[in-house]
């Protein structure tokens, strides 16, 4: 199989939309850069009370992916990096696609990271399964894991979208996650299926780095 057709999706531009869960949510942040940003730094005592959101991509996905495999497993990830310890992750959100089907179930997963090496599997930081899914596609999908205890004292982490339908070749018979091209933070990461190897996203097929738009936000403990 031709590895590009992973990359199935041509480049445009989707709107960035609302997240959807059980409620509806404003899209927030959507035309920053990432967490480095002096305008995203807020006081002390929003950040303890309202989080802080994390997040690379500038709000803009330029295409859409989703592994090109007929397996489940395959996953979609970003690394974060806190920029305060002790560090209560309170939700995350996922851009979902228009193409294939953005309505289909995927699994959220958070483990331990580093920027340079990925996600470490063996540090899953979830205390029990947690799946999502969205109403429509071009939607930000918003997921709390306020419930879930996870608490970063000190490094990085990563929060990962994980297929449980199989994608198919070009994806088209499972969701997407939107990737921004812009500036990319060399922060992203791709496995095709459960049994795979991960891989940072710009040694795929050799198509360059790009920032899966994937966003956490945390709060002070």
């Amino acid at each position: 199989m031709d590895r590009n057709s992973f990359w199935s999706i041509a480049s445009k531009r989707i709107p960035a939309g609302l997240g959807i869960i059980v409620l509806i949510f404003a899209l927030s942040g959507c035309g920053g850069s990432s967490q480095n940003s002096a305008e995203a730094v807020k006081p002390a005592d929003a950040v303890k009370m309202e989080g802080e959101e994390i997040f690379y991509d500038d709000g803009l996905p330029e295409s859409q992916h989703s592994p090109w495999t007929n397996a489940t497993g395959g996953q979609l990830a970003a690394v974060f990096t806190p920029t305060f310890y002790p560090a209560v992750l309170a939700k995350v959100r996922f851009l979902l696609g228009i193409n294939g089907i953005p309505t289909t179930e995927f699994r959220v997963r958070v483990f331990g990271a580093t920027v340079s090496n990925g996600p470490d599997e063996s540090q899953d930081l979830l205390a029990s399964e947690v799946t999502a899914s969205a109403l429509f596609g071009n939607k930000w999908v918003e997921v709390d894991l306020s419930d879930q205890n996870i608490i970063i004292t000190s490094g990085d982490f990563c929060v990962a979208m994980e297929w449980l339908t199989p994608p198919g070749d070009h994806g088209e018979n499972a969701q997407f996650i939107g990737v921004d091209h812009s500036n990319p933070d060399g922060r992203s990461w791709w496995k095709t299926d459960s049994r795979s190897q991960w891989e940072r996203i710009e040694e795929v097929a050799n198509i360059g780095d790009r920032d899966v738009m994937i966003r956490a936000t945390i709060i002070k403990k």
